[in-house]
């Protein structure tokens, strides 16, 4: 449109919506219920590259010294890219998946496909959200220790932080 260059961004990945978060919200503000977010550790690399082989050229600085010896006078060494790297266009699609994945093989049951990156997991009573690499939990206070145990079994996230009812940290 109007002859300016046009960015296609992740349109493969569907974070979760506003509405799924303030719904988190109120579920952690009932009795005996509590909310925490924590956020996942440099989260697309967390992610296998999958599909068409990427290759990418490292920059001189970040080039292991020892491809130097190996291939002296090499001018753009390229290596295949094996995790999923911000910027690449399907990074995002790769690291949803990887979550979803991981989410319901600890049993956190997705809420449908009209709430995507929303789970519940039915024996513990906790409502996962999933927004991008930020993580929010709510549900009944015992049950968040085991429910973040569940989560670090196979996806590095950091420590967790409580919310008050009226939103802040």
């Amino acid at each position: 449109q109007n002859y300016d260059a046009a960015m296609f961004q992740d349109l493969g990945s569907a974070p979760a919506t506003m509405e799924a978060a303030k719904i988190a919200d109120f579920y952690g503000c009932t009795p005996g219920n509590v909310i925490e977010v924590a956020d996942a550790e440099q989260a697309y690399v967390q992610a296998e590259m999958k599909g068409t082989p990427t290759w990418v050229c490292l920059p001189p600085e970040e080039r292991p010294p020892w491809w130097e010896k190996r291939w002296p006078g090499m001018k753009r060494p390229v290596c295949r890219l094996k995790r999923a790297l911000y910027g690449h266009p399907d990074a995002g699609s790769f690291w949803e998946q990887k979550v979803d994945d991981h989410c319901q093989s600890v049993g956190f049951v997705p809420v449908g496909p009209e709430w995507p990156s929303c789970y519940f997991h039915k024996s513990l009573g906790l409502y996962l959200v999933v927004y991008v690499d930020d993580f929010k939990l709510a549900g009944p206070k015992n049950s968040m220790k085991k429910g973040w145990a569940l989560l670090r079994q196979g996806l590095s996230i950091e420590a967790e932080n409580g919310i008050d009812s009226e939103g802040s940290h």
